[in-house]
């Protein structure tokens, strides 16, 4: 029985693969949830450690998985975090390869002139008050993790996981959002296991992240909620007030404001201030890959 470990990036439509593809309509076994996997792989303290608890959880979880189904463990998570510069990445290419070393390893990469700014809106969404400046300079003081443009140095973990593991697959946000009938088909044969093709419903983006034009607003609203990122606001009026963010999309993407989608500060200073950062990362991506990632649209 095969079993893949999807670790993401963040913001390359892992939402819409855990709750479209990979499910059971689809042939997968999913084995630990978001918060299992945070808990028995994530969490604990690098002396601390086990991999057993994990391996003995995927195995009770594998008995009862439907013969011709492909179990997978899928997390973002797993690629590290992007608002903290993505620190523990290494760390968990090691403790997965512990756990499954011969797992099919599957990584979605994004363009980082979109990635970027869809990473900065999510920080937002979870409560964060800095500007895009601001945040995407990284932390000012000593021993503090912050962004790190590095993370989206895709060469060095696909790198890594190619030296820990046998089979590592890396996909492409664009073309998933382009072709996923496509992309899924490739996926299918490397993982070795038959997909029904997407129905028209479930090729629908789930996730999208807020028009740019609302960051500001979003900062001034992030001022007054408790949140992971802002936990004692001087004022606290509310608590992750996620239908307000509901409603400013809504509003956003009424017709009345429809201008408001083609404002994009947050994209105009990536492409401004990133535009070579990530030329000869990219170079390198395309040659670990054989060529086989159409990456025109990449930096």
């Amino acid at each position: 029985m095969t079993l893949a470990v999807h670790i993401g990036y963040h913001k390359t439509a892992s939402t819409w693969l855990q709750r479209r593809v990979f499910v059971p309509q689809m042939g997968f076994a999913p084995l630990l949830d978001h918060q299992e996997i945070d808990q028995l792989i994530l969490r604990p303290h690098d002396l601390d450690f086990d991999p057993a608890p994990a391996q003995a959880a995927i195995t009770v979880r594998q008995r009862s998985a439907p013969a011709k189904s492909c179990t997978i463990l899928t997390s973002e998570t797993l690629s590290g975090h992007p608002f903290f510069g993505g620190r523990q990445s290494a760390t968990v290419a090691h403790r997965l390869h512990q756990i499954a070393p011969d797992a099919h390893i599957v990584i979605c990469v994004r363009s980082q002139m979109s990635i970027l700014p869809s990473v900065y809106m999510q920080y937002l969404q979870r409560g964060g008050t800095l500007s895009h400046a601001a945040f995407f300079a990284g932390p000012e003081g000593f021993g503090y993790p912050g962004f790190e443009l590095a993370h989206f140095c895709y060469d060095r973990l696909v790198s890594l996981y190619q030296s820990l593991f046998r089979n590592v697959h890396v996909l492409t946000f664009e073309q998933l959002t382009n072709a996923p009938d496509l992309a899924l088909a490739n996926l299918s044969e490397k993982l070795g296991h038959t997909m029904p093709r997407l129905e028209a419903q479930d090729t629908q983006r789930v996730g999208a992240s807020l028009p740019q034009a609302l960051a500001p607003v979003v900062r001034r609203l992030n001022q007054t909620r408790v949140s992971t990122l802002n936990p004692a606001p001087a004022v606290a009026l509310t608590r992750e007030p996620g239908w307000m963010y509901r409603a400013l999309g809504v509003a956003a993407r009424s017709k009345a404001a429809r201008s408001l989608l083609h404002h994009r500060p947050v994209s105009d200073y990536v492409a401004a201030h990133f535009a070579t950062r990530f030329r000869d990362s990219n170079k390198r991506l395309a040659q670990i890959t054989d060529g086989t990632l159409d990456l025109s649209g990449y930096p």
